[in-house]
């Protein structure tokens, strides 16, 4: 069976919609056969103020996704 990797990375939001379309582009008669996502965080906040408390809290979020494809038969 004829397969495909596709990988998306993304800084603070997901890549579904990216990962989606990459998808749609395929067409039909493609499957799905194992998908992972990795996260990364980087860096620290330091922000306080009466309504809010962001010390602590990660400063970026990294997202790589990666989904095999294969065609069904």
């Amino acid at each position: 069976m004829k397969q495909k990797v596709i990988i998306v990375s993304s800084v603070n939001l997901t890549p579904e919609d990216e990962l989606e379309k990459r998808l749609q582009e395929l067409g039909r008669g493609w499957r799905v056969v194992s998908a992972t996502t990795s996260l990364a965080l980087h860096g620290t906040m330091d922000h306080r103020t009466e309504t809010s408390w962001m010390d602590g809290i990660a400063r970026h979020a990294y997202y790589v996704t990666t989904v095999i494809v294969e065609r069904a038969s």
